[in-house]
């Protein structure tokens, strides 16, 4: 009888545990578009554009420490000719939240894979690079749906071409974002 109590006891410590780990974990969905804003070397050849991403966050309430997986569709014109340059990347970023009540200030950054397409007329020619990315956002609201606003720079590996010596060099863009972000508890 005593071993079926401990049982039973050791059960229920163990779901009640286990609800308590999942009401202190916050894994939200955002998706959020804007401008974007080359810069560097990739500023010589390309106008301002927009953006458009998805992402999946996961932060436990407990911690101020998160991860956060992006995806992202940018698309440049290009200055004089009929053209346009797109990339598509993937990141996987390290959050810092900082306290606030109603506005939730974060700091992000981390690691991707850009792959970037550019096409004159009917000629286009793509490749894949390596590049990292850090910013600075904001969450607004109470309750599960926030509104964020983000800015980035974004660091390409030998994504751009020097206009002076021809040579690779790394592309530079901001994407300024505003979405809006549902937290699935």
């Amino acid at each position: 009888m005593k071993s079926m109590l401990r049982g039973v006891a050791f059960g229920l410590a163990v779901a009640i545990s286990a609800q308590a780990a999942q009401a202190q974990s916050n894994l939200s969905l955002g998706i959020g578009g804007g401008a974007t804003v080359p810069t560097g070397s990739m500023a010589d050849f390309s106008k301002t554009g927009w953006n458009a991403s998805v992402s999946a966050r996961l932060k436990p309430a407990v911690s101020p420490v998160g991860f956060q997986l992006d995806a992202s569709y940018n698309r440049f014109g290009f200055d004089g000719v009929d053209g346009n340059t797109r990339i598509l990347s993937t990141t996987a970023n390290a959050l810092l939240a900082l306290p606030g009540a109603v506005a939730h200030p974060y700091v992000i950054g981390g690691l991707g894979m850009y792959n970037m397409k550019a096409t004159v007329g009917d000629v286009s020619g793509s490749d894949t690079k390596f590049g990292f990315n850090g910013g600075l956002g904001v969450d607004v609201g109470v309750g599960p749906a926030k509104f964020y606003a983000e800015g980035r720079l974004h660091a390409i590996m030998k994504g751009s071409v020097d206009s002076q010596s021809l040579e690779e060099t790394t592309a530079y863009m901001i994407p300024l974002t505003v979405g809006l972000r549902w937290s699935l508890r």
